[in-house]
């Protein structure tokens, strides 16, 4: 009799979804150790039937694990019965925070950096007339490299003159964080919309974006940028010839047309692209995944070291603006659209990535030059906002002081340039 038979009275306490992937895990895992060979949170925990059989509402412990478990579906992917761990502690997670006890302070910066994403402030749906696609390019993307976000647009416009851009949040740190309530709100509302509006097809940048639009997105047709972009040439700026590697997005893992499109738009710009052991398929996560980092640091900078040893010294290549700077850390790395996009500022190691609270402010100038640019027969800045059983820190004051800094940092390099410019054509005037 396992251990997990002796919890039945506590079934009746938990979620049914949870229920259901406790037994699942526990009847169906053979504990043939392979996930936890791949896996420094299951080689710290168990197997995922030694978890699921010792689960304990009454074991506080119990309510933190499943925050270190990156999500990241390694474990479904090896599984050689076809089981995902991976479901079970994303509702162990949605568990601890029904019940009050995943409100870890740890998170609040993510869940406000979510907020910001899905507020007035930040916000912009730009519909043309006739338009049944839209470019999603999600958070990261628009902030870490708004010029590119804007080629990247109006290239995709060339082929498909009538595509609408919508600057939202996908909301998947509240469903990864498991507030289900939230997200469900706030993402059904998003898509209800632009199903009302006849928007049909969305295409993604973000591989995180695509797999909540792929899961959740009943209605609508998704498809990433880069299956786009590989059939168009006028995203090349230049040829180069280098060998790089590629970094899979776990998010990614299961989605091979943007695999084979990130791999043939590479190739066809001249690089020759060497395959590391875990790629495709057997990804690993860059450590940013779940959230991990939060609360298990030194899980998160495992995989990026993992992620390191494999790619052998040579530049890694990824499609996951987050993968890109978490990876960023540990080895050379870039963004696909840096190449295609700023190919010669990316070789030479300039490009420019924008980090907080510049990346706030260039958010915001984004979506100033698109308002100026488009001409859109629907446009709306999101005003809906689900309530939260367990709501972050208020988001409002943040919002003001980072946008303060980012104008205050901004101002002082503009006086500071021209400073010294007057300097030097005062010295040079002497002569």
């Amino acid at each position: 009799m396992t251990r997990y038979s002796h919890l039945q009275k506590q079934l009746d306490q938990l979620r049914p979804a949870l229920t259901e992937q406790l037994g699942l895990i526990s009847s169906a895992c053979t504990q043939c150790q392979i996930c936890v060979s791949e896996c420094g949170f299951l080689k710290n925990h168990g197997d995922p039937k030694k978890i699921a059989d010792n689960y304990n509402l009454h074991e506080k412990h119990f309510f933190e694990t499943p925050f270190k478990c990156s999500l990241c579906d390694l474990c479904t992917a090896v599984c050689p019965q076809g089981i995902s761990p991976a479901k079970m502690f994303l509702e162990m997670r949605r568990e601890a925070y029904d019940r009050g006890e995943a409100n870890f302070p740890e998170h609040r910066s993510l869940r406000n950096y979510e907020k910001r994403g899905t507020s007035k402030r930040f916000s912009w749906y730009a519909l043309p007339e006739n338009c049944d696609t839209i470019f999603f390019p999600g958070c990261s993307l628009n902030g870490s490299r708004s010029e590119i976000t804007l080629k990247v647009y109006e290239t995709l416009q060339e082929s498909i003159p009538n595509i609408g851009i919508v600057l939202d949040c996908c909301t998947k740190p509240s469903h990864d964080l498991g507030d289900e309530n939230y997200f469900n709100a706030m993402f059904d509302e998003m898509k209800n919309y632009l199903l009302t509006h006849g928007i049909k097809t969305v295409l993604i940048a973000c591989p995180n974006c695509h797999k909540v639009f792929n899961d959740y997105g009943t209605g609508l047709k998704t498809r990433t940028v880069y299956e786009i972009l590989d059939k168009v040439s006028a995203s090349a700026t230049k040829k180069r010839s280098e060998t790089v590697t590629i970094h899979d997005p776990c998010t990614a893992r299961f989605n091979i047309p943007a695999q084979i499109a990130v791999r043939s738009l590479l190739q066809n710009h001249g690089l020759k692209v060497e395959e590391q052991p875990h790629s495709g398929k057997n990804t690993f996560c860059c450590g940013e995944g779940g959230a991990v980092g939060c609360l298990a640091p030194e899980l998160a900078k495992n995989w990026g070291e993992k992620r390191t040893k494999e790619a052998g010294g040579q530049r890694i290549i990824s499609y996951c603006a987050g993968c890109t700077q978490t990876l960023g850390a540990h080895a050379e790395t870039s963004h696909i659209l840096d190449l295609l996009f700023a190919s010669d500022s990316t070789a030479t190691g300039k490009s420019k990535i924008d980090k907080t609270p510049v990346s706030c402010f260039k958010r915001l100038k984004l979506k100033k030059r698109l308002q100026q640019g488009i001409t859109a027969a629907v446009t709306r800045e999101r005003t809906f906002q689900a309530l939260s059983k367990h709501p972050p820190k208020d988001t409002a004051r943040l919002n003001r002081q980072l946008i303060l800094i980012g104008s205050f940092v901004l101002t002082a390099f503009i006086l500071i340039s021209q400073a010294w410019t007057h300097g030097v054509a005062s010295f040079f005037s002497h002569f």
